[in-house]
């Protein structure tokens, strides 16, 4: 999975939280938010730990699934038009 990194950032800097803070609360290493960060893919396990954490939602939006050569399965018009 590789996400929208500078989506990530956004979240980070208006949650006031460090790549160190997100890691911790996810339950991964800080060097697999540090991928995402860089733009890379992550492993299964901290995808799936992505997912839960910002739920499914929420983390869809975050997702770069251009990047990955997937559809979005979640995605509606309605996301499209407002840039999802």
């Amino acid at each position: 999975m590789k996400v929208k990194k500078e989506r990530l950032l956004q979240f980070l800097k208006e949650s006031e939280m460090t790549a160190t803070d997100l890691a911790r609360e996810m339950g991964i290493d800080v060097s697999e938010v540090e991928k995402m960060l860089n733009g890379e893919a992550v492993c299964r396990k901290t995808a799936e730990r992505f997912i839960h954490y910002f739920g499914a939602d929420l983390a869809q939006r975050y997702i770069d699934w251009k990047a990955i050569g997937k559809k979005n399965p979640l995605a509606c018009k309605a996301d499209k038009r407002n840039g999802g």
